[in-house]
């Protein structure tokens, strides 16, 4: 098996993300079952999911399509954009008549200030922070690509991450964590980006290499669950659980969709992932009117059906949302 695997399985793992994303935002979700209320409550890791293969599918983009940083971030904000601006204008406009978001959050959530300047009625982080991914992807690009040793270059980044990470938690800076707390998972990204261009097999010290960083994950957590996210003075928080799980768990789902017969599942999990980032921002805006949706559907005491319904709703209309994209953007190539 190569590395190009999780190329091939680009959108089924996104899908994956999308899937387990939806699930975090589901606060309340019970499955009746600790283990799966806690794979729920850590659903977050579906991000760095996404930061992992965007940053990959970057350093592909750019191996095979050298542009100038100007053309790179249009290119980039061309596919992100337009669908954020579709929903977070008439979501925030909604903030503002139903819960009194003042008329400014309008303006810092289409600068994508929003996530800085922490206003109410401020959009989900998501756009903002893979926005400042792709500001930064040409600079760590062309240095990792010139590296020498780009193991060991991105370790020193990672770990430097890591670092920046526990600082800004010692001083207080949790309201900024969203997207500190990615960057080890997207120097992770930017490397396997290059081990696919270069069509690098995963030898059996990869294999050994990413099952022991594995389990340093698995250590992590121990540590995590003893502390209580604390230990000895120094922050431990979850989030960084992923920097050690995001890859393997990824390679574990690609080697299933090789071997096992999952051709529907694959086909679920890839349209999921193709529409992902409408889905995404539907779920952080209109699907996350939990309590309005409850005044109008109601199935009892369990919230399992409700939100089996949601979900359905939500991907439904995300894939909708994502046909009308294409168009209109094709309507546009087109007068042009």
């Amino acid at each position: 098996m190569e590395y190009r695997v999780l190329s091939r399985y680009r959108s089924e793992l996104m899908g994956i993300a999308m899937l387990w994303v939806m699930c975090f935002h589901a606060f309340d979700l019970d499955f009746g079952s600790k283990f799966l209320n806690f794979v729920r409550a850590i659903g977050f890791g579906g991000v760095d999911v996404f930061i992992l293969l965007s940053a990959m599918g970057l350093v592909m983009s750019l191996e095979k399509r050298p542009m100038e940083y100007g053309a790179f971030l249009r290119r980039r904000a061309g596919r992100i954009l337009p669908a954020y601006y579709g929903v977070v204008i008439p979501y925030t406009v909604f903030q503002v008549l139903a819960y009194g978001a003042p008329w400014s959050a309008i303006l810092w959530n289409c600068l994508l200030l929003n996530y800085w300047v922490q206003c109410k009625g401020s959009f989900n982080w998501y756009v903002c922070g893979i926005m400042i991914f792709y500001a930064v992807t040409p600079f760590f690009y062309r240095r990792l690509k010139a590296a020498r040793r780009r193991e060991i270059t991105a370790a020193v980044w990672v770990a430097a991450s890591v670092l920046v990470c526990q600082l800004l938690m010692q001083e207080g800076y949790w309201q900024y964590m969203d997207i500190f707390y990615r960057f080890g998972v997207f120097f992770l990204g930017l490397l396997l980006g290059f081990y696919i261009t270069e069509e690098k097999k995963i030898g059996k010290k990869d294999v050994l290499f990413w099952a022991a960083w594995l389990a340093l994950g698995i250590a992590y957590l121990t540590v995590w669950l003893q502390g209580g996210g604390k230990t000895l003075g120094v922050h431990l928080p979850l989030c960084h659980l992923f920097l050690f799980t995001t890859v393997p768990m990824c390679l574990a789902a690609c080697a299933a969709f090789e071997h096992l017969p999952l051709k529907w599942l694959r086909r679920f999990l890839g349209k999921v992932g193709e529409c992902s980032l409408e889905i995404y921002l539907l779920n952080a805006s209109v699907f996350l009117e939990v309590g309005l949706w409850r005044k109008l559907i109601s199935f009892g005491p369990s919230n399992r059906l409700f939100y089996l319904v949601m979900f359905a709703g939500n991907i439904a209309l995300g894939i909708l949302f994502h046909r009308f994209m294409q168009h209109m953007t094709q309507k546009h190539k087109t007068a042009v």
